[in-house]
């Protein structure tokens, strides 16, 4: 399934846009989260490589987000 919706990752607004935001120019990021399933096998792995690479950060506190 293709998803239409977009949120830009500057401004922040959403759009039906698929190449760059109409009110800023700025990249546009599909705003959904990846489907999960609790028989997923795959996540340790998913989460060690998060870990490994920094994005995830399990000692940081985490930011306050509206």
């Amino acid at each position: 399934m293709k998803w239409l919706m977009r949120k830009c990752v500057s401004c922040g607004r959403y759009t039906l846009a698929q190449d760059k935001c109409p009110y800023c120019g700025g990249e546009l990021r599909v705003p959904h989260p990846p489907r999960a399933s609790p028989d997923d096998r795959l996540v340790l792995y998913r989460l060690s490589l998060k870990i490994e690479s920094g994005v995830l950060k399990l000692d940081a506190k985490p930011a306050y987000i509206p």
